[in-house]
């Protein structure tokens, strides 16, 4: 993420757009990009037509276009005022997951960023389908993010994925106020069988061996705290919730799906962090030219 150089952020003309702004100018002071595009849709239909019928002085589509740009503009700059980072506002028509995803695709842009309402009306773009058709990592930020980036949470996988997002925490924040936190649970056995409590502790060895294998291979700083959690009941996500709150962490790094996951750790783990309503900022990170070559084995160039 330190290296990114250009953003692309999603705006809908809704309050969450001021926050969004306001986020990406903030994080402008830990990581400087050279170009923050600001992306909005209008959106065909209804809604489009009761917007222009509020504002019968215009006559053209380019005029209701040009309202909608200087209204954009207008918040932007309320916000930005470094002349060296290159501002762009750029809007379209059509559906706003289709367009995010079309422009992302061409503009292929380091970071994306969005929105995510948890109180706000309107359903908004449908996250999980731009994960998985863009290949540039995602930020996620929620309607309640503080203006702070001191502590950062990795939940791990012990996959080369996660190293890599280890990585990128410990570039943002100092190296103890990074939390690698490895969620697993006892395997399940039939009922009324249970693990005996020596075969709870082989277990519990095996995962620190696991641990100490990732750090060292990965020459993790022993400054990086490490969180072993016994995942119980209920879901997955609660457990990175509770260390957020334990911790009082500002920022949380996820590694995008891999194939080399944990027993705990599915397939949709991702997914499922972005459904979670932590309250702080999400970034899924991912790599962009492998995913961009996954993309085009599946649907071409």
């Amino acid at each position: 993420m330190k290296d990114s150089k250009h953003w692309l952020a999603c705006l809908d003309l809704s309050n969450m757009d001021e926050i969004l702004i306001g986020y990406s100018a903030f994080l402008t002071s830990v990581v400087k990009p050279k170009t923050i595009t600001f992306f909005h849709t209008v959106e065909s239909g209804p809604t489009a037509l009761e917007i222009v019928e509020q504002f019968p002085e215009i006559e053209t589509e380019e005029e209701f276009l040009d309202l909608i740009r200087g209204e954009l503009k207008e918040k932007v700059e309320g916000h930005f005022d470094d002349d060296s980072i290159e501002i762009r506002i750029v809007i379209k028509q059509g559906k706003p997951t289709d367009q995010i995803i079309d422009l992302a695709n061409s503009l292929e842009p380091d970071l994306i960023l969005m929105g995510k309402k948890i109180g706000y009306a309107g359903e908004g773009v449908v996250p999980r389908r731009i994960l998985k058709y863009v290949s540039s990592s995602i930020l996620f930020v929620p309607e309640n993010s503080r203006y702070n980036l001191e502590k950062v949470l990795v939940p791990v996988d012990f996959s080369e994925q996660s190293a890599k997002s280890v990585q990128t925490a410990k570039a943002l924040v100092n190296d103890e106020n990074v939390t690698a936190q490895h969620i697993y649970r006892y395997r399940a056995q039939f009922f009324p069988y249970t693990l005996s409590d020596e075969e709870k502790r082989e277990v519990d060895s095996k995962i620190e061996k696991k641990m100490q294998k990732f750090i060292n291979e990965n020459g993790i700083s022993d400054k990086v705290n490490f969180v072993l959690t016994l995942h119980k009941k209920g879901k997955v996500a609660d457990e990175v919730y509770n260390q957020v709150v334990k911790d009082q962490v500002d920022f949380i790094i996820v590694s995008s799906k891999s194939k080399k996951l944990s027993s705990i750790v599915g397939h949709d783990f991702t997914d499922k962090m972005v459904d979670y309503a932590f309250g702080v900022p999400l970034l899924v990170q991912k790599n962009k030219e492998k995913h961009r070559k996954f993309l085009k084995s599946l649907f071409g160039d």
